[in-house]
Formats: C-alpha cells, structure tokens, sequence
C-alpha cells in the first residue's frame, strides 16, 4: 500500500512552500488522492522541475519584448483613399492619417489630377 502524506509534508520533504505543491496538485501535475476536503499524495511521488521558459523574472509582459530593441509600436487611424472607374478598378490609391474631412480633400485632389490627364 501506498505511503500516503499531506501536502504541507510533502512540501516540506522537498523543501518547497506548500503554496508551490498547491499550484502544482490544482493543475494535475502531482497525482493526488483525495479523502473528502483532505489531499494526500504519495510519499514516493517524484518532484519534477519545470523546463525553463525563458521568461524574465518579474519582468512585466511589455518587457520580455523589448530587451534586443528600443523600438515601440505605435497605432494610429488611417484612411485608405482610392480612385476608381465605373467598374470598381482601382486607378490610384493612397494612405492619410488625418482626419476624414482632410482625407475627403486628398480623394478629391486626386480625382482632379486622374481626370485631367
């Protein structure tokens, strides 16, 4: 028959915080036998490290990227702006980041310029 112990004793049979070996029973990584509210693992029952992940200790999720490069990303809204003929082929195109009644100006200066040639 199985060697049957607590978590606190197994934490402490493998110098770890018994908030560790929690963690590890509540994501099924530690076969565990249960007595009602009571949790027993098996005295014989081998501690497996994890891998490493590469992860930086107590780096905030916007870190870990940045480490190689200062370089941010920044978002903005653009209007796409294109000429057509009557069948839906585009003539010209471009991008603007200003605001839909400028870009309304840009179309229309393009417009002029396509029809005049």
């Amino acid at each position: 028959m199985s060697d049957l112990i607590s978590m606190k004793e197994y934490a402490a049979l493998h110098g770890l915080s018994i908030e560790t070996v929690k963690t590890r029973v509540k994501q099924n990584q530690i076969p565990v036998v249960r007595f009602g509210k009571s949790v027993m693992i098996d005295r014989n029952t081998p501690w497996e490290e994890r891998k490493k992940t590469g992860r930086i200790p107590n780096a905030k999720k916007s870190e870990v990227g940045s480490q190689k490069s200062k370089l941010r990303i920044k978002i903005t809204r653009a209007y796409y702006v294109a000429i057509e003929d009557a069948s839906g082929k585009e003539i010209t195109s471009d991008f603007t980041f200003l605001t839909r009644k400028e870009a309304q100006k840009i179309g229309e200066r393009m417009k002029a310029e396509v029809e005049s040639r």
